[in-house]
Formats: C-alpha cells, structure tokens, sequence
C-alpha cells in the first residue's frame, strides 16, 4: 500500500504456527483502524516454510512485511529484529496466536495519543479451549468468555480483573506478556530492546524487558477492552515450566531484589499480591526503624561459628560487620554484600555461610514466607538465629513468650531448636538441621522445596 504513513507497528514472531498466524493475520485486516493507519511486520524464526503462504495472504491489504531468519534466534531476538523493521514511532507487540477483537489496534492508538497517558498499555487476553475455538472461527468474538473455565485472562484472579484496585499496576511489569502490548519506539531503543542472551529457551524475556523500562520511570496502564483470544496450539507445558524456572534464576541473579524473588517462588495474581503486600512490609520496617541488626552483632558474633554469617535487619553501615559479612538491609543501597531480598530464594550457593540471623524482621513475615526463610537459609548455612527484640510495630507477629513457645514447637517438627534469652537482645531461637538420619531426608525434600 502506498497511503499515507502509518502510525504504529504490530510485530509478530511466528514459528512453526502458519495456522495461528493465518487467524491472527485476518483479525488484523479488519480492524476498526484503517489499514492505512498501521503496519504489520511479521518475523518468522527460521523453520519449514510450509503454510505460510496462505497464512500471509489471509493479511490481504495490510502494509505487511514479512522478514524470514534463515537461523532461530529465539523469541528475543526475533521481537528485536521486528522492531528494527518498524518505521512508526508506536509499537504493539502481539504473537502468532493473538487472535484481536475488531478495535483492539484503534485503543491502543487513542490510548497513547491521549494527554499524560502512561507510556506502557498493557491489554488483555482470553485464553480458550477448543470448546470456543469455533466462535473465533466464525468471527464471532461476543461469543468467546472473559472467565474460567473456558476463558479469561490468566495473569488474574478467576473471577476477573481487580479493577477496583489498581495499585497492582505498581508492579505492571510482573504481567506485561507480548502477546498484546504497546509502547513508543524511543522507549523501546532506550532500555536496548529484549534481552537476547535467553536464546531458544522459553519464557520470561518480556517480563525482565518490561522490568528496565519500569526502572527506566515508565508507568503502565491496563485496558480490559483491549483485547485478544488467545489460540489453542500445542505447548509442551512442563518444558516451558522448567525453561522459564531457569530463566527466573538468571534474571535473578542480575536483580537480587524483593520482587524478583517472590517471581521465583510465586507466579500469577499472588505474586502480584506478595510483592506489593512486602514493599508495604519493609516501607514500614524502614520508616520506623527497627530491625537493628548491630546489638545482635555485638551480643551473638563470638558465639557464631565463622564470620561468613547473613545479617538480616537494618542499619549494617555502623554494626561493625567484619568483610566476610552479608547483609539483607533494606536502608542500605544495594551492592555486593548487601541485597534487599526477603530470603526466600537468595542467590547464594548451599553451604556458603557460618550462619543466618534475622533480627526482628522474620517477624514481618507471613507463615509461609517465614517457613521457606527457614528452610532456604538451613540449605545456605548450619545454623539460622530468629532474633526477637523488645521492639513492637502494628505489622509484626507477637513475641511475647507463649507466642516463642509455640514457634518453637511448631519448628521443632522439622529441625532441632534452642531457645535462650540474651541480656541487652531478647529472645534467640537457633535452628538447625534434624539430629537424627531418619529425619534429614524429610528435611532436605521440604528445603529443596
């Protein structure tokens, strides 16, 4: 086509999925957006071929351009590729298999050619069964569900979108999939695009783009109307689990942080949950300024058995912590000895430390995340110390002595715990792995876990 130039760009990987595609290609060609306003560019990732021909034409009188790899690259590189392709200052992200209503293209366009829009609209998307594949078939998609079991979108709660509370939008990120997502070309370049080092392997490359431009001070918005069908295909779904897992771990590596690590242990509408739920947590931590970590140095290093030991708490800078110290303070910046992590899945090799100690900030702890503490911090190190102070805030559990009592009998199921009172500290429970054989292989199992 030959009309005037367009304004944004919908780019689309493909592999081995022509029949995804061929439906996808025909959303597009009737859209409510004239096609003289957008241009499609769709990347194919080397692979056979084989019915992509009639795939393409089903994109009949789009300004269509098809850029083919003779070699995979993977989903990164591909998403890359097509964006060098793009010539509009505006680009919408979907995949092969997302299937778009008839305005999907016409909101994304008016959404950020609105005043102070934010600069990342992320859209939805109806996963369906083949019980409502006919209904895209026949183009009919007031017919395909927006809930389970047969539809709705799976970033969210069964029952919908939690509209009537958007500060989940804080961490927009955590759900900003590719398969409907629009953002300007400058910002696109200015975070260097996706990562490409995740080659082949499935899974969570646009969760960390989305990361560094949220790093970047870009702000998100979410539009329930805007949206796509997600296709039936084939998905080898414990591979993608694994491969996206092990991806997890390497991003987490480059960004040992809070939100990270509960996208280690948690995916879905509660880790959304958890992450802003602990930001509140350590907020209130830092501002009343508890946790403090240096009386426990003072009080519990000569009892330690090395100087290797993880300090959980706040105020390191002035604990006297000797070099071979780590740190988990939230009021200190981040760097190589001191990581704002929770402790449920550091990145820190089995074995590595002389010992834990939490002081006070297990307490800021929900039951599961204090037990995954326990249980990551015994794979690290021999020991871990649960500090409990004379300090109180409204978000911590209670430590008064029949609340310890319990804990300690709740953990003595697994591990073998001592209690003792220190003068100038408090309370001190010490853990350590199970003293008897029988009892360590039901440790490891619930550790590794």
């Amino acid at each position: 086509m030959t009309s005037p130039t367009p304004e944004l760009t919908v780019v689309i990987p493909t592999y081995q999925d022509p029949h995804c595609l061929e439906l996808t290609l025909r959303a597009l060609a009737r859209q409510t957006l004239p096609p003289d306003r957008f241009e499609v560019v769709v990347v194919r990732d080397g692979g056979s071929p084989d019915g992509y021909p009639a795939a393409l034409a089903a994109g009949a009188g789009l300004r269509l351009r098809l850029i083919e790899l003779p070699e995979r690259r993977g989903r990164s590189g591909v998403r890359n590729e097509g964006v060098r392709h793009a010539t509009t200052p505006l680009i919408v992200f979907l995949d092969a298999d997302s299937w778009a209503l008839p305005d999907l293209l016409e909101r994304h366009l008016a959404h950020h050619r609105a005043p102070d829009a934010a600069p990342v609209l992320i859209g939805r998307r109806d996963d369906i069964g083949l019980a409502h594949l006919p209904a895209v078939l026949r183009d009919e998609p007031a017919a395909i569900p927006r809930l389970s079991p047969h539809g709705g979108d799976m970033r969210f709660p069964p029952d919908g979108v939690p509209d009537e509370r958007r500060d989940w939008l804080e961490v927009g990120w955590t759900v900003a999939y590719t398969h409907n997502i629009s953002l300007p070309r400058e910002l696109f370049d200015r975070v260097d695009g996706f990562r490409e080092e995740f080659a082949l392997s499935y899974g969570m490359e646009d969760i960390e783009l989305f990361y560094r431009v949220d790093r970047a001070g870009a702000t998100f918005s979410y539009d329930d109307d805007a949206r796509v069908v997600h296709l039936p295909h084939h998905r080898d779904m414990g591979r993608n689990w694994a491969e996206m897992m092990a991806n997890t771990r390497s991003i987490m590596a480059l960004y040992p942080c809070l939100e990270w690590e509960f996208l280690s242990v948690i995916v879905g509408p509660e880790a959304v949950k958890r992450i802003l739920f602990f930001r509140s947590l350590v907020r209130a931590s830092v501002a009343r300024s508890t946790c403090a970590i240096g009386p426990a140095v003072a009080r519990l290093a000569d009892r330690l058995p090395g100087p290797r030991v993880l300090w959980v708490g706040s105020g390191s800078a002035d604990a006297g912590l000797p070099a071979e110290a780590l740190t988990f303070d939230h009021t200190a910046p981040v760097g190589p000895t001191n990581l704002h992590l929770i402790g449920l899945a550091p990145p820190l090799a089995p074995g590595s430390l002389d010992a834990v100690v939490s002081v006070d900030f297990w307490r800021y702890l929900l039951w599961p995340e204090l037990c995954q503490f326990v249980n990551s911090s015994l794979l690290l190190a021999g020991e871990v110390h649960l500090v409990a102070t004379g300090d109180s805030a409204p978000e911590m559990s209670a430590a008064d002595p029949e609340s310890l009592a319990y804990l300690r009998r709740s953990l003595a199921a697994q591990f073998t715990v001592d209690r003792q009172e220190v003068p100038g500290l408090g309370a001190v429970l010490s853990l350590r792995p199970p003293r008897t054989a029988d009892a360590a292989p039901a440790y490891a199992q619930a550790a590794a876990g």
